[in-house]
């Protein structure tokens, strides 16, 4: 009956509101006129009465002001507040209804519950509502019934043929047409056990006796992959001259004094825990009072059960009169209890007929409280935002009770782990939602830190007091920007074929990371300009890296040698000496390293001091120095190139060696060389003593003086592409003799690298063996296929 009377009330709540909240005379805008009441609904947006609404969507506050006479008044300013979601406005005058209306909207989508006031003169009305996370996409439906010439029934006789109709339903109540049904039945046989259903959702199928009697049950379902839940229900084939039930049956219970007592359910106890059992009792009589010992089906349910928060034995046959069931509390009760109603009934003929009593169930006990999440999980200093990043978190927690439910309308209190630079929470209390959920917004503050968010929850049982605390994961509030110091630019191979041959690809990756050596956010934009061949512009990073790609072409330069600059918007590095990590007068001064400026050094870590950076430049010379003619970003724009300016470029600073508002960061930077490596090779044989036998470099051709009997002849090879730098990757070297026995290095295959190579080996003239004359060669060939050889030389062994 409790919730039976809930919902008259809020009916007859709407009915006055549709009535203007009186019917009394016409409105009047009297300043003599006395307020003496305020009501306040909270409804949806078609002006029904509701407290639970998804979280994108509005609710309307609607307060009426009445009199001393019950007169409404018009034209007075009713102030209205929140604790959850925001206001469009803080207060409205009434109209000639007497009413005021505003809109609550849920911008940040946070879910929990809260509580709406509206105050006129020191009157107030308030009421509580909430805002759900979104929930899933509810399954079809399937239900199925017995008919007997067109009857719904759960009994027919031997000699007739029963139809089985199950229907296929959206969420919304359409019929679902051309989907395959199953059917099983334990007793009699099936016309057929699959059929499809039609325009209005039904699929049909002819159940006979086939010479069989009894109770079984029928199910009907869309297959063991389906989503769709299977219905069923029982039903019982009795003799071709048995009589069937009256229909002046009777359900209730008969207690111990043999008294039939209908329309009730025995239950085994009045009262049960949380998360406790009750049996339940119903017993069948006829119109004359005699127990109906033919097997019925009893259906049993409740609010609980239809909710989903408790179970019960839904159908049960009866035996000699009797149907017991067991009904389960799952999460029903809350954190303050529920008195459910629990219903039995039994259909014969078509006509229904129903026995209830009512449990209370006691609320749950406070369990634990949880960090479900964090959206997003790092954020920016305040004021630094932009696309892609964010100065405020929003944090889940979910309250749950001893049994694992949720726990709705409990109060939680969060708290910060530091509050350095003015980070901020809200609110610092909440209440859960219906789902358990509550949520807390962090606001970063103006220096960059790690903090965590502490939720503690407290219920008072008895004498006793439950307290449960957690901590959410680990939040970064950083600058948003990468650092120089943490910038890192690599390819994936550096001495590609790409001299003489078009269309060669390398993949280019850049890493950036911030102060604290995180990623850089998602969408942070790298730029990237190459000395030869080309390159993509820009990419995009994710997780704090992005790759482009750099393909052969025109230019190319002399010495095969190309510089690629990455760079970024960014901010110069410091060494924080107080660990306020923010750059100040405490913290040193200006430290110049040419090789950070132009990109191919990198800062070792020390004690004090920022690395003070120019403009950054494309160094193609790699002096470490910029030069006239060298490609330049002139960040503050006054067409020229500018130096180190002796101050710190960066947002987090105090002192006097900060830059100005609009200088406060950089383009961090970073260069890699690579060689646009010929096919073609460069050689030169030597005995590395002076003495050269063989070179494409210098055209030299000489004779190797003869080897004596038990002497060896050293050798020097020198390999290079043609402008003397690294060959291609994955060039083979081969030297062979067919004279004399060969030692050292007499294969190489060129690695990942910029620089030529130098192989040593010599030839060795057995002692004691025949004087020989044979020929001394080298092979050099590139990945493309291209050959390079020596000339064979003579080798001529004493």
């Amino acid at each position: 009956m409790k919730k039976y009377f809930t919902a008259l009330l809020f009916a007859s709540l709407s009915l006055l509101v549709g009535c203007n909240g009186s019917s009394g005379d016409n409105p009047t805008t009297n300043e003599s006129q006395t307020v003496n009441s305020i009501t306040l609904a909270i409804l949806n947006a078609s002006g029904q009465s509701q407290q639970s609404f998804q979280a994108n969507d509005e609710v309307q506050l609607l307060a009426t002001v009445l009199d001393s006479n019950g007169q409404i008044i018009a034209g007075r300013s009713v102030s209205f507040e929140t604790t959850i979601g925001s206001l469009a406005v803080s207060s409205r005058l009434t109209n000639e209804q007497g009413q005021a209306s505003v809109t609550v909207t849920n911008v940040e989508l946070a879910a929990g519950a809260g509580t709406a006031t509206a105050t006129i003169g020191e009157l107030t009305a308030s009421d509580d509502f909430e805002f759900l996370q979104a929930t899933a996409v509810q399954a079809p439906s399937l239900a199925s019934q017995l008919l007997v010439d067109g009857q719904v029934t759960s009994q027919f006789k031997a000699d007739q043929q029963a139809q089985i109709i199950a229907r296929l339903t959206t969420n919304a109540n359409q019929p679902i047409v051309n989907e395959i049904v199953t059917f099983t039945a334990d007793i009699g046989t099936l016309n057929t056990t699959t059929a499809l259903t039609n325009s209005q959702g039904e699929a049909k199928v002819t159940l006979l006796s086939d010479g069989q009697i009894g109770a079984g049950v029928v199910v009907a379902s869309l297959g063991e992959d389906s989503e769709v839940t299977p219905s069923q229900f029982n039903y019982e084939i009795i003799a071709a001259d048995a009589v069937i039930v009256d229909e002046g049956i009777r359900i209730g219970h008969i207690d111990a004094s043999g008294t039939f007592n209908e329309g009730e359910v025995l239950l085994g106890s009045d009262t049960i825990s949380a998360g406790g059992t009750l049996g339940l009792t119903v017993d069948l009589v006829d119109s004359e009072g005699n127990r109906i010992n033919t097997p019925t089906p009893v259906s049993f349910s409740s609010n609980c059960v239809q909710s989903g928060d408790a179970t019960v034995d839904e159908s049960v046959f009866t035996i000699k009169g009797t149907a017991n069931a067991t009904f389960e509390d799952l999460s029903c009760a809350g954190s303050s209890g529920i008195d459910d109603a629990i219903v039995a009934s039994i259909t014969v003929n078509g006509v229904t007929s129903i026995a209830s009593s009512t449990v209370s169930i006691a609320g749950e006990q406070l369990g634990s409280i949880e960090f479900t999440s964090a959206e997003p999980t790092s954020i920016v200093l305040k004021g630094t935002g932009g696309q892609g990043q964010q100065e405020t978190s929003t944090l889940t927690f979910t309250v749950r009770s001893a049994l694992g439910n949720p726990l709705a309308q409990q109060a939680v209190d969060f708290t910060l782990s530091t509050q350095v630079g003015g980070m901020t929470l809200s609110p610092t209390s909440g209440l859960t939602n219906s789902q358990g959920i509550v949520t807390v917004k962090v606001t970063a503050g103006t220096v960059p830190t790690a903090v965590r968010v502490s939720a503690k929850s407290t219920m008072n049982v008895g004498n006793e007091t439950i307290e449960v605390q957690t901590q959410s994961d680990l939040l970064s509030v950083n600058t948003g920007l990468p650092e120089q110091r943490s910038v890192t630019l690599s390819t994936d191979i550096r001495n590609p074929e790409a001299d003489n041959i078009s269309g060669v690809e390398a993949q280019i990756t850049a890493r950036l990371a911030d102060n604290f050596n995180n990623p850089v956010p998602d969408g942070t934009t790298v730029n990237f300009t190459t000395e030869g061949g080309a390159i993509e512009p820009s990419c995009i990073t994710t997780n704090g890296a992005c790759s482009v790609t750099w393909t052969s072409t025109e230019p190319r330069v002399p010495d095969h040698r190309i510089t690629i600059l990455a760079t970024a918007l960014g901010h110069e590095t410091f060494f924080d000496t107080n660990g306020n990590n923010t750059f100040d007068d405490n913290d040193g001064t200006a430290i110049v390293n040419s090789t950070v400026s132009s990109g191919r050094g990198r800062q070792v870590a020390q004690a004090s001091g920022f690395v003070d950076m120019s403009e950054a430049w494309r160094d193609d010379d790699e002096d470490n120095q910029y030069d006239a003619g060298e490609v330049f970003l002139d960040f503050n724009n006054d067409n020229s190139f500018t130096t180190q300016d002796g101050l710190f470029n960066g947002p987090q600073c105090q002192g006097v060696r900060c830059a100005a508002e609009d200088n406060q960061a950089i383009h961090v930077r970073k260069a890699i060389v690579m060689v646009m490596a010929s096919s073609s090779a460069s050689f030169t044989l030597s005995d590395g003593a002076g003495d050269t036998f063989r070179s494409n470099i210098t055209n030299i051709r000489q004779n190797v003086p003869s080897i004596s009997d038990g002497s060896s002849q050293r050798f020097e090879l020198f390999v290079s592409d043609t402008a003397l730098q690294a060959m291609p990757r994955d060039t083979q070297v081969t030297v062979t003799s067919t004279a004399g026995e060969l030692f050292g290095q007499t294969e190489f295959t060129f690695d990942d690298r910029l620089s030529a190579v130098t192989l040593e080996f010599l030839i060795s003239n057995p002692a004691g063996g025949e004087p020989q004359t044979g020929v001394l060669e080298v092979t050099i060939t590139a990945p493309s296929g291209t050959t390079t050889s020596m000339s064979p030389l003579t080798i001529n062994l004493n």
